[in-house]
Order: C-alpha cells, then sequence, then structure tokens
C-alpha cells in the first residue's frame, strides 16, 4: 500500500493536469481532485479492512474478496502499460513492483500454511519445516 501511495503521489501533479487540461472539467477541478482523493482514500480503507480479516480473522470470505479486488487491480495495472496517460518512469516502476508484491502475496495465501490458518486442512508437522 505504501508503493501505491508512493507511485500515486508521483503521479498525482500529471493526473491534475490532465483534468485542467479539458475543458469539461477546468471549471471543476479543486472539487474532482477532493473526490478522486476522497476515493482513494476509501480504497485504501478497504485495502486495510481486507488486510485485517484475512490476517487477524482468518476469513476465508475476505481472502477471496482481496484474491478478486487485487486481482483485477494486478490486470488493470498491465493493461494500462499501453496507455498514453498511465504512469511514466518512477511512478511506473514503482506501480509495477508494487503489482507484483500483489502478486506475491496472492501466491502466499495459498500455500499449506495459510490453508491450515484458514482451516482447510489438518496441521501437519512438515508444513512449518
Amino acid at each position: 500500500m505504501l508503493l501505491g501511495a508512493g507511485s500515486l503521489a508521483l503521479h498525482w501533479p500529471k493526473i491534475i493536469g490532465s483534468l485542467r487540461s479539458d475543458p469539461a472539467i477546468a471549471p471543476m477541478v479543486e472539487s474532482a481532485a477532493i473526490f478522486v482523493g476522497t476515493a482513494l482514500g476509501i480504497g485504501f480503507a478497504i485495502s486495510i479492512l481486507l488486510w485485517y480479516f484475512v490476517a487477524r480473522k482468518a476469513s476465508n470470505i475476505a481472502k477471496w474478496i482481496y484474491v478478486a479486488v487485487m486481482g483485477f487491480g494486478a490486470v488493470s495495472t498491465l493493461a494500462s502499460l499501453n496507455d498514453p496517460t498511465s504512469p511514466t518512469g518512477l511512478a511506473l516502476a514503482i506501480s509495477l513492483v508494487s503489482t507484483m508484491l500483489t502478486a506475491l502475496s496472492i501466491f502466499f495465501l495459498f500455500r499449506p500454511d495459510a490453508r491450515v490458518w484458514f482451516g482447510k486442512d489438518s496441521v501437519d508437522p512438515r508444513t512449518f519445516d
């Protein structure tokens, strides 16, 4: 999440610049920026809630919601590589690293020790070797 926030901070001036360049939106740039910022804040809050329910409550439902939401995000990040308005340079590099870390976190949710955590299997002593 910190990498995503860093990428957003680097890309924010370009987002605001594109809003200001659109004549239909230019008069409402400040309110549009507040809306976008609020939407991003809600997205971060949802991510934190999902992490809490997966990591602390071992919720299988939250795990699958996390996989679906983060999987969609990873696919959209990769699909945005051909978009000329998408982040470039350091912001793009941070975004790609964040996407790789997300994919890695999803991978770890399906390891044998995670299956035990979610109550899917009995504990095999070799799992934690």
